[in-house]
């Protein structure tokens, strides 16, 4: 009798276990489609981040001398020819010049600092017979990219080709019709060739050139 009142009470305690599991299962059952699944389908927030950058056209010249120094035409030669272009040969021919050692004989520089592409214009403050004088003198300029396709070209207008100084228009000669902002992309290099008569004007002579740019 002791023996059956035993194996009552275990039987019992075993169902207890059992329905209090069953109870503990449906509870997370639902628990988890009340809870977990409700916040997947829950409603969203949204937040906002607001700046303005301003554009800027700005160029300018990174290297804005060029210095040939003091020096003459070669007697007996009937002019001298100077040119700061990285393709010159030789940048002095019949002359004496010394100032083209170094970079003051590599032409200026202009970058496109700004975050706009632009088309630029240049001028100069004088023509050859202001700036030179004497018979059949020159002045002129060659544009070339110093960064990979900085420069797209004016119609009409060709790198590396060399034209006389302008000083016609209020601008000047249009040489990119866009001057790029990208980094890498964003210089270009202004050469300047002279050809200096034997009976040019004498002294220190200068002359100041000029770059406009407007949003391309």
């Amino acid at each position: 009798m002791k023996f059956d009142k035993t194996l009552v009470s275990l039987i019992i305690v075993a169902v207890v276990v059992s329905v209090f599991a069953v109870k503990v299962n449906l509870f997370s059952d639902d628990f988890y489609n009340r809870i977990v699944t409700g916040f997947a389908a829950g409603n969203q927030s949204t937040g906002k981040i607001n700046l303005t950058i301003e554009s800027g056209l700005i160029i300018n010249f990174t290297t804005d001398v060029i210095d040939w120094g003091s020096g003459r035409v070669t007697a007996g030669a009937a002019n001298a020819t100077l040119d700061t272009s990285r393709n010159a040969t030789y940048k002095v021919i019949n002359g004496n010049w010394t100032g083209w050692y170094g970079n003051k004989s590599r032409g200026f520089i202009l970058e496109n600092i700004g975050n706009l592409n632009t088309t630029i214009w240049l001028k100069t403050g004088k023509n050859s017979t202001q700036f030179i004088g004497g018979s059949n003198p020159a002045y002129q300029f060659n544009i070339t990219n110093n960064g990979t396709n900085s420069c797209t070209n004016a119609s009409g207008f060709n790198l590396g080709a060399y034209y006389d100084a302008n000083t016609t228009s209020i601008s000047g000669t249009k040489i990119c019709d866009v001057f790029d902002t990208r980094t890498g992309s964003d210089t270009i290099q202004i050469d300047i060739l002279l050809r200096i008569p034997a009976d040019s004007l004498t002294g220190d002579l200068e002359d100041t050139i000029t770059a406009t740019a407007y949003a391309a």
